[in-house]
């Protein structure tokens, strides 16, 4: 009695969350898109339970990543027996998230979160499907405003994740997320309760992802200082989400205000019509400009936007601002103008992921890197012999997944016993490096910062200090 008690309490909660987000209206479709661990699973149980309350058209899909092997097959076996146990439609697509990392240079869960999120995309324009449903719950909230703070965040990141967005605006597909305010043990009581069964992944285990060691280490900590601190970040991601919705407002209208000119190669903005507004709302508008313009804001950093609003505000001497993938901003006392550098791509452009500590080879450079983690007890500082080419990193602040690419026009860092920031191609410069080298460099990246010009210098801020407590040791060989 008492276990069907919870489970109807859970249920309504997830009802409640529906009405007040506005989630599903009557009579929607909906792709429930099932991995086959516990979230998802409770997700599916529980869009069962809302085609009654909807009245809505229910049907599943999984999406194969091709990373686990045979796991990952008995995984999508396990959903479509459900799906059909249950009589609904099932839906199958597998991807390459290898090939589409190397193709667009992103790390391997942004390139299966992209390429999960087309294929769900594609199914729904196929099949007629209004809403895609996805298990993210209270928890997965919280880590991801941890997360975001620790690889350094502003307003947008403390929204955490959103309830409710489209996915495809001319088709008017919608993601939503039912399981939003509920929590893990939640879901977990709801299933067992339920003798429901779920497929268990090991990667969840795997210490080199940063939400692994969120969830494990870090809450646990913050907990003992806030036992309630999970609860504590999902309230502070709805008050700002709310506060960024409104903000984006008035910067949408700011922006489309301030446009002057607009085509594929540039952007020109009235100056005037943006800096007589507050700080807040000029940095939104660049940002958004940046955006509508690159089409996305990786590797455009709080000190970029910063030192543009600057600039603007500022009257004097044009300025000029280099930003990464090739783009370029110019700051009169009248425009803002956002272009292209046209640069042509060396034939050598290339990127790779390192998911964990081994070997790499970089063709295109002709070099191996290795990259080890050393024991615990390996931290006093007269144990490391550094060169040029064999370096140490605090393995706290140098996080798995790492990024191996070649130099861009704008990559900045801080080369390591040096104070402020410098242009990569400065530093070369400075150390009478010969133009024929700086174009077969490499950088290593974490977190989106250059943490080694690999064979050169290290950051100052990837670098070992007193309270280091894991060290990741690298050498760079070539042949």
């Amino acid at each position: 009695m008492k276990s069907q008690v919870q489970t109807n309490t859970f249920l309504k909660k997830i009802v409640q969350t529906c009405n007040e987000l506005q989630l599903i209206q009557t009579g929607q479709s909906v792709l429930c898109a099932v991995s086959g661990g516990p979230d998802s699973i409770c997700l599916f149980r529980v869009c069962q339970y809302l085609e009654n309350i909807y009245d809505i058209q229910l049907s599943v899909a999984h999406i194969h990543h091709g990373l686990r092997g045979e796991r990952a097959d008995h995984d999508a076996d396990f959903v479509k027996n459900m799906a059909r146990a249950a009589n609904l439609p099932f839906h199958f697509e597998q991807v390459d998230v290898f090939a589409y990392q190397q193709k667009y240079r992103c790390s391997l869960e942004e390139a299966a979160r992209d390429l999960r999120y087309r294929a769900l995309t594609n199914i729904c324009k196929t099949s007629g499907y209004q809403l895609i449903a996805l298990g993210h719950h209270a928890d997965d909230n919280a880590e991801q405003l941890l997360m975001n703070l620790i690889r350094g965040t502003g307003p947008k990141g403390l929204t955490g994740i959103i309830p409710k967005r489209s996915l495809d605006k001319a088709q008017n597909i919608q993601l939503i997320r039912p399981l939003i305010y509920v929590y893990r043990n939640e879901i977990e009581s709801f299933l067992k309760d339920m003798n429901q069964k779920w497929m268990i992944d090991e990667t969840n285990e795997n210490f080199t992802f940063l939400r692994n060691r969120v969830r494990h280490h870090l809450i646990p900590i913050l907990k003992s200082y806030n036992p309630n601190i999970k609860m504590s970040l999902n309230q502070l991601a709805d008050i700002q989400r709310i506060d960024t919705q409104w903000q984006d407002t008035v910067a949408d209208t700011i922006f489309l205000e301030s446009i002057i000119h607009r085509d594929k190669n540039q952007i020109v903005l009235n100056s005037h019509n943006i800096k007589q507004h507050h700080l807040s709302v000029i940095r939104s508008v660049l940002r958004k400009a940046v955006y509508q313009f690159k089409g996305n804001l990786r590797r455009i950093s709080y000190t970029h936007i910063q030192n543009l609003s600057h600039w603007l505000l500022m009257s004097g001497k044009t300025k000029k601002m280099s930003l990464p993938d090739n783009l370029n901003v110019k700051i009169t006392n009248n425009k803002v103008t956002l272009r292209r550098n046209q640069i042509k791509k060396s034939a050598d452009t290339f990127c790779y992921q390192i998911d964990g500590p081994g070997k790499i080879y970089v063709p295109e450079c002709n070099m191996i890197l290795q990259l080890d983690l050393l024991a615990e007890n390996f931290v006093l500082k007269e144990n490391y012999e550094f060169s040029d080419n064999h370096v140490f990193f605090d393995a706290d602040v140098v996080l798995f997944p790492l990024i191996v690419r070649n130099i861009e026009a704008g990559d900045r860092f801080q080369p390591f016993g040096m104070i402020g920031h410098q242009k990569v191609s400065r530093f070369f410069i400075n150390q009478k490096v010969s133009r024929s080298k700086r174009s077969q460099a490499a950088l290593l990246i974490s977190q989106n910062k250059i943490v080694w010009v690999i064979g050169y210098r290290i950051s100052q801020a990837a670098s070992i200090v007193r309270s280091t407590q894991r060290v990741l040791e690298c050498r760079c060989t070539f042949n």
